[in-house]
């Protein structure tokens, strides 16, 4: 069967019969070769609705069962990527949404050998639905490299809420159609040649200069960190930087030396927030990203940001931001693959300390108003001669 037969295949699952409908139009039975992971157990239902389709007869839908804001689901399907190996695939659906509080949007995923690290992925979180929208046609679009073994896509919701789905599209597209992947230069690790037990030298990348993610100016990819001081992979997977500080990473735990501190911090993500959490310097540290907000303490320091989206960035990336009135008094952007539901662990630690946590003016920026000075000992200018005495 080649890759167009497999398409209309997965079309008319969304067409396929349902054991059973309630009078409200509804059935909870899924559509054939679709199916729901979420967060926690019962905390999201899908099924085939017929009221108010965008496109067709009827759609598929997912809507929390709990108040609990912290869960995320996503009605989904895989398939195997061979009919896609070296081509554009552009994954495209209409979608409404409603009362949604978090996010939601379409997401794609390729994987390859190792599951772990995947080749291309975009889940809309930069561009997310939120709130109440009508219908709308959205798209991801990721390349499907040689290695590619499986492409998983669908529809992903955190939060709260309902959100619908219809006009399910996979199109193999030109160079014309730019990719949305929050991991545009997917794997750039890449050894010269075959490794001793002995070797401990940084990887040589295929380009060294094309990051993946971005916490303000700190970019990374799957080799750099470019860090006022940059650190680089070793073929040992150690992160080692110019100062000979190391850095390891073992599952969700980070530990080594970073900035003359010791870290051991743990990353957790997969939901709808990305969370760090341990010390640094023996000062603890708790870090938390997702759609709408930004925190981050260390110690005494603390960052609070909302997400400010009608601000002008990149399409990959998050503006956050403190403001008073209109003046802005922080501001951060988080970009590519540090907003993803799996991000490099070391890389993101590493990306969000060198970033720091002390509250960053933007660019040509007025400074921040200070109270007046009234006292002649705080100018001591008139002993100096450098201006007048202000009583």
């Amino acid at each position: 069967m080649d890759f167009r037969k497999k398409l209309v295949a997965l079309l008319l699952a969304l067409a396929a019969p349902m054991a059973h409908a309630g009078a409200s139009g509804s059935a909870q039975k899924l559509p054939v070769g679709w199916y729901v992971t979420e967060s926690a157990p019962k905390r999201y239902e899908a099924g085939v609705d017929t009221r108010s389709p965008c496109e067709g007869t009827r759609s598929a839908f997912l809507r929390s069962l709990s108040t609990d804001e912290n869960g995320y689901g996503t009605f989904m399907q895989a398939f195997g990527a061979q009919d896609f190996r070296g081509k554009r695939l552009r994954f495209s659906a209409a979608a409404r949404v409603k009362d949604v509080e978090g996010w939601a949007g379409l997401w794609m995923r390729v994987e390859g050998p190792d599951p772990k690290q995947p080749l291309a992925f975009d889940n809309m979180q930069s561009r997310a639905l939120v709130g109440t929208r009508g219908c709308k046609r959205y798209e991801v679009v990721l390349d499907v490299p040689p290695e590619a073994t499986t492409i998983m896509a669908g529809l992903i919701m955190s939060g709260t809420g309902q959100a619908w789905l219809d006009g399910v599209r996979f199109d193999v597209v030109d160079g014309s159609v730019a990719v949305t992947d929050l991991l545009a230069s997917r794997q750039l690790v890449a050894s010269t040649g075959p490794a001793s037990l002995d070797d401990a030298e940084p990887v040589v990348s295929r380009n060294d200069q094309v990051p993946i993610g971005r916490v303000g100016d700190v970019w990374f990819n799957h080799g750099r960190v470019a860090a006022d001081k940059p650190y680089t992979r070793r073929t040992d997977g150690v992160w080692v930087s110019i100062l000979g500080e190391e850095l390891y990473e073992h599952g969700i735990e980070v530990t080594g030396t970073f900035g003359q501190r010791q870290v051991d911090l743990k990353v957790k993500a997969g939901g709808p927030r990305t969370t760090i959490e341990g010390t640094w310097g023996g000062e603890p540290v708790l870090i938390q990203v997702n759609a709408d907000a930004l925190t981050m303490k260390w110690g005494r320091l603390t960052r609070e940001m909302l997400r400010e989206k009608t601000a002008q960035v990149e399409a990959s990336c998050n503006r956050y931001q403190r403001t008073d009135g209109p003046r802005v008094m922080d501001q951060l952007d988080v970009c590519g693959a540090a907003l993803g539901t799996r991000p490099p662990a070391t890389q993101l630690v590493m990306a969000f300390l060198a970033t720091g946590f002390r509250n960053t003016l933007p660019p040509r920026s007025f400074p921040i108003p200070q109270p007046p000075i009234r006292s002649r000992q705080a100018l001591d200018t008139a002993e100096r001669g450098g201006g007048p005495e202000i009583q």
